[in-house]
């Protein structure tokens, strides 16, 4: 698509010596004309993530969605789509296959198989929120980029009025400790830099990993129970197998029972659903006696 700069000087030579203000009169005029005709909201539009998945559906174009990933299961109408692979890898035919006009990406995980399909010509764009306000961002360029920019900018508003409600009510005269497991084998957590850190400190906790070098470090057994967490949140669906290890019953949180197993799709998925684990995490620490 043309750019307005780019189109004015051609249009400014054929309006010749009228005033600076009616030639970019004009020059708005000619350029909205042609941008009708050279750009369409996509209708084809291929997912290469569950929380964009997620994320298209909320933004009123669930119906352009014709392609998803394997692990992209909500809403429930996203099931009847088909599948063109997972986060990890494509089937190029099958994508191909559904002659997309746009494949969107998440630039942490598919990063990759966007370079490619730009190769074959395919519209492509990226997003890789990794805060609540990168998330509203998100929500914004991504109505933009499929023809629904004011849905976009409600969404994020409606973000930004929610997330001032939840942490207006949170006020503590400590703050708990919090382990935050995101897998197990080996172990993993959230460090700064990253939306779980983020749902932490607004929830008013104190992340026992906030000072790793990276927002998704490993960590060690002997670290964890040396710091000591009064709430452990777990978001692999494993609080059997957490439940029965030996060195960790000493921990505070172990001891009080405030081992918790989360949804790992609210708490995970850079979507308005996490403020529902916002608020689920500040619910939980509540129940936190110092």
């Amino acid at each position: 698509m043309c750019s307005l700069a780019a189109m004015c000087p051609r249009v400014l030579f054929f309006l010749g010596e009228r005033s600076v203000m009616k030639r970019y009169f004009f020059a708005l005029l000619i350029f909205l004309a042609a941008a009708s005709y050279a750009w369409a909201a996509p209708q084809r539009i291929v997912s290469l993530a569950p929380s964009i998945t997620e994320n298209l559906f909320a933004l009123g174009v669930g119906d352009q969605v014709v392609g998803v990933t394997s692990w992209c299961d909500y809403p429930e109408e996203a099931k009847t789509r088909t599948v063109v692979g997972d986060a990890l890898s494509i089937n190029l035919e099958v994508l191909l296959g559904l002659e997309p006009d746009l494949v969107v990406g998440d630039a942490t995980l598919s990063q990759n198989h966007l370079d490619t399909l730009e190769q074959f010509g395919i519209p492509t764009f990226v997003i890789a929120p990794s805060t609540i306000a990168e998330v509203q961002t998100a929500l914004k360029e991504l109505g933009a980029a499929v023809g629904v920019p004011e849905r976009g900018e409600e969404l994020a508003q409606a973000m930004a009025v929610r997330l001032a409600e939840l942490t207006s009510k949170v006020h503590r005269a400590s703050r708990p400790r919090v382990w935050i497991e995101v897998w197990h084998d080996p172990l993993m957590t959230a460090g700064p830099g990253s939306f779980m850190h983020e749902l932490i400190v607004l929830a008013g906790g104190e992340n026992i990993a906030g000072d790793a070098d990276n927002p998704w470090p490993l960590f060690s057994e002997e670290l964890v129970i040396e710091r000591d967490p009064q709430v452990v949140l777990l978001t692999a669906y494993n609080l059997d197998e957490a439940l029965t290890r030996p060195a960790w019953q000493s921990t505070s949180a172990f001891q009080s029972g405030q081992v918790y197993e989360v949804n790992p799709d609210i708490f995970s998925r850079t979507t308005p659903r996490i403020l529902d684990a916002l608020e689920e995490l500040i619910a939980i620490l509540d129940e936190v006696r110092p």
